[in-house]
């Protein structure tokens, strides 16, 4: 797991952050990060005085571009290395019983697990509703999905009321402050023998 981390890690490190590909023509900046040559000759093709980092946002004073021929070969090796995401992919396709080292096919119903046809028919699951994985796959979908439309309308009806309340809140807040300003009004225009008197002179 944590091979598959750092595999992923150095991937994400061998990658433009502007087009999210593997680097081309890496060249560092200001700040120090790196970008495709392109890329970045691309985001500051209209600017002027200030070029803004994409990343950081710091301030690079020109367009002064190091090639950063060490990280390119870093890439290129990168880019032979097995991805974690098609790696997982066939997992997913063929996921096999750890005791059989058969294909996980059926599911049961009773403990929530994944079963290979051997397993399926043992001691420990012979009384319990054991179907193929697709059958209990599209009936725990339907499942979930009369779970998540009361949600659905749940979350409208809440998101309506948000808008309604923000929509109102500017009246209310105006309509204190007009108050608040009549009450300050009210007191600075009171006579000065009034003023006088509640200040205890």
């Amino acid at each position: 797991m944590a091979f598959a981390a750092s595999l992923a890690e150095l991937q994400a490190e061998a990658s433009c952050p502007i087009c999210l590909d593997y680097l081309r023509d890496p060249v560092t900046i200001h700040c120090g990060h790196n970008f495709c040559l392109s890329c970045i000759h691309q985001r500051w093709e209209d600017l002027q005085v200030i070029f803004p980092c994409p990343v950081c946002l710091h301030h690079c004073p020109d367009r002064n571009l190091k090639k950063n021929s060490q990280l390119r070969h870093m890439t290129e090796i990168v880019k032979q290395l097995p991805t974690t995401r098609s790696k997982r992919k066939g997992q997913e396709e063929t996921p096999l019983c750890e005791k059989h080292s058969q294909v996980l096919g059926l599911f049961c119903e009773e403990e929530l697990e994944l079963l290979c046809p051997q397993c399926g028919v043992s001691s420990d699951h012979r009384d319990h509703l054991v179907t193929p994985i697709e059958q209990a796959a599209a009936s725990h979908r339907r499942r979930l999905k009369s779970y998540i439309e009361p949600l659905k309308k749940q979350v409208e009806d809440a998101e309506l009321e948000r808008e309604i309340l923000v929509a109102k809140s500017p009246i209310e807040v105006q309509q204190k402050m007009k108050n608040w300003r009549g009450e300050l009004h009210s007191e600075f225009n009171c006579p000065r023998s009034e003023v006088f008197i509640i200040i205890g002179i």
